[in-house]
């Protein structure tokens, strides 16, 4: 190839690789060496700056980072890190993904703690630099030289559209194996990054028609991104924003667990189908809406107020008193426990605010931050007043198929905690009606290789969509087996419900449930002192005992029993209509709206959602029961839903009393 002497490469470092790489480039390019101390007064002259670098110097590799951002010239890092050399990512100014977003990466990556701890220690504290690369050898260096030369040649032959951006090249210095390896941008990135701050203009939302592949499916029908698509995204195991996703072993239903650390935590998401390949999908997806959903990723929040002074400033805002507060005794009893502490809510009291849509108002609204995003940490300027989970969030392939999904979620969880609160001897549904012989065979299925009994239970309640519950039970008594498990799912057809609600116990069932010893004794405890449940593993341990299964009479023995059609006629007399979801949904709101329930959206979409076209969401529905697990964190103070609707439903006679709210632990998981 011949010198291309329009194009000026300016080389920035000290040591072997820059000897072997310079070497190569001289023939090719116009080289400018760079000095650390002159390096500002001369990068501008240069049309791509390589920082090369012997041993990993995170510190020299931020600070000429920086300087090709703000100077606007390319930059290519070629550096070693312990045991092996990392070529890129590209730097492209002007764009997002640099290579300061790739380290935290890697840092998110890192699962054991010890090597988070060391990476952390590298790029963020002070720590002796590392003198020598024991590694190298004349093979290895003539190796990384060549792959860099390629590098810089593809990016200065496609400049415009350069396709290793976001990407970096890692060789093995003990074998020389080359892997690439994508990364997302991160999206609070101290050099290239930066998030826009929290509006009621971008709150706004405006829903648009979302054609479906046909009326029973309440999915988009061209999504953007494919399944392969999806997974190449977001799972890569040294920088992926899911790190580790792995098939379980389990005789019931192929499951699929994703991992993903971030400064927030780490995340687990769960998938199972009937399908390797879809389980895989649904724990990626379940992933990465935890990590929107626990944190606000792609907005910074700016309102710090009380509600009274944003009332008095004529803000909307959502009154949190109409979500559920906690007891005086609950807030008493969190102050002796330092991990999360609640403070007593008052209207006087001064928290950070986000705001979301209201569809009943039409318009913007702020709600408390922590109401919005369940891991915010509370702090002296952003004290937590309750305690929320992942209840209403869902991610979608458009912001009208999150908030619908969303809304599923909120709407089972209210339906079985009712049932639960208020003791509900809801309709035991007849399984023998089912008429989807998928439905029928994975419920033969899972009951031939677990050795339940699956009972079904019809909980829709005042609902706008079918709701069941399902109850598993060890009617042989097993000596180490669980006596009971409980699931739930809701969905516009009832058969589809109870098919969510199979995998779900499938699911379950497929991770090891034995009650040993240990587990027995603790489970006998919490029995007798339902304070000790503190955590949602908890709540479903109670119910291994075959002494707590009393607590599940109300349901075991209903007298009540229906076939779907009848409990259903509806779903199976008439076929859906709409084949636009938006009109899915709008019905869906609509109907609670008459009810007096307002359904309130927080757009949780991060940055990392955009490259597939997802869209993150947390519905609220004020009124709703939530869904909180430790029995000190239980809400329901204020919930005229639960008090009247057994009597509105003919259920009792009178309006439930807080004396006969059921006070046992619920067994949901």
């Amino acid at each position: 190839m011949s010198k291309n002497s329009t194009f000026s490469i300016g080389i920035i470092g000290q040591g072997l690789i820059r000897q072997h790489l310079e070497r190569r480039l001289k023939a090719l390019y116009r080289i400018i060496p760079l000095m650390p101390e002159h390096v500002y007064q001369h990068v501008v002259s240069c049309d791509l700056i390589v920082f090369c670098s012997d041993v990993w110097s995170p510190k020299a590799l931020q600070a000429i980072n920086k300087c090709s951002l703000q100077a606007g010239v390319a930059l290519l890092p070629v550096f070693t890190q312990f045991d092996e050399a990392i070529i890129g990512p590209c730097v492209i100014p002007q764009k997002r993904g640099c290579s300061a977003c790739a380290e935290l990466r890697k840092l998110g990556a890192t699962s054991l703690e010890t090597d988070r701890a060391l990476l952390y220690q590298y790029l963020f504290q002070d720590h002796p630099p590392v003198e020598s690369q024991p590694w190298f050898s004349s093979f290895s260096l003539e190796t990384i030289a060549g792959l860099a030369s390629r590098e810089i040649v593809s990016s200065m032959q496609k400049r415009d559209a350069n396709e290793e951006h976001c990407t970096l090249l890692t060789v093995s210095l003990a074998t020389l194996e080359c892997h690439r390896h994508r990364f997302l941008p991160f999206p609070d990135c101290p050099d290239c990054g930066g998030l826009t701050q929290d509006s009621a203009e971008l709150a706004v939302l405006a829903l648009r028609s979302r054609p479906k592949k046909d009326a029973s499916t309440y999915r988009i029908s061209q999504p953007v991104a494919s399944p392969e698509h999806l997974l190449s995204t977001y799972v890569e195991p040294q920088r992926g924003l899911v790190a580790s996703l792995v098939m379980e072993s389990s005789d019931l239903l192929p499951v699929a667990s994703s991992h993903l650390v971030s400064a927030s935590g780490a995340m687990t998401g769960n998938g199972c189908t009937l399908l390797p390949q879809q389980s895989k999908m649904v724990s990626v997806l379940e992933a990465i809406e935890r990590y929107a959903g626990s944190y606000p990723r792609g907005k910074r929040t700016v309102v710090q107020a009380s509600y009274n002074q944003l009332r008095k400033g004529a803000q909307p805002v959502l009154d949190p008193t109409t979500l559920g507060l906690h007891s005086a005794e609950q807030y008493a009893q969190s102050q002796q426990h330092a991990c999360r502490q609640l403070q007593p809510y008052h209207h006087d009291l001064v928290c950070h605010w986000v705001w979301g849509y209201s569809f009943q108002e039409r318009a913007s609204l702020l709600i408390p931050e922590h109401c919005a995003y369940y891991s915010v940490p509370a702090s002296a300027d952003n004290p937590v007043f309750i305690f929320d989970v992942s209840n209403g969030c869902a991610l979608g392939n458009c912001v009208e198929e999150a908030i619908f999904h969303g809304m599923l979620e909120v709407v089972e969880r209210d339906a079985f905690l009712l049932t639960w609160y208020a003791r509900l001897q809801v309709p035991r549904l007849d399984l023998n009606s089912l008429t989807d012989p998928t439905a029928r065979m994975l419920l033969t299925h899972l009951e031939y290789h677990s050795g339940y009994t699956i009972y079904a239970f019809n909980t829709t309640l005042d609902h706008a969509v079918p709701c069941v519950c399902l109850l598993g039970v060890d009617e042989h008594n097993r000596d180490e087996t669980p006596k009971a498990f409980v699931a739930a799912g809701s969905h516009p057809h009832p058969e589809q419900a109870l098919l969510k609600a199979l995998r779900e116990f499938a699911m379950f069932l497929s991770f090891p449930r034995q009650l040993n010893d240990q587990n027995r004794a603790e489970a006998r405890r919490m029995l007798a002192d339902s304070s000790l449940v503190q955590k949602m593993d908890h709540h479903p341990l109670v119910y291994y005992l075959p002494e707590a299964f009393e607590r599940l009479h109300f349901l075991y023995h209903t007298p009540r029993q229906q076939t779907f059609q009848q409990g259903f006629p509806a779903c199976y007399q008439e076929e859906p209509q709409h084949m636009d979801l938006r009109e899915d949904l709008e019905d869906l709101i609509s109907y609670y709206h008459k009810q007096g329930i307002d359904t309130v959206v927080v757009d949780q979409t991060a940055p990392e959602h955009r490259p597939c076209g997802l869209s993150c969401v947390k519905v609220i529905m004020p009124g709703m029961l939530p869904m909180t697990f430790g029995q000190a964190n239980r809400r329901i103070i204020d919930f005229q839903r639960l008090h009247q609707l057994p009597l509105k439903l003919g259920y009792q006679d009178h309006s439930l009393t807080e004396e006969e709210i059921n006070p046992y632990p619920h067994p949901f998981f």
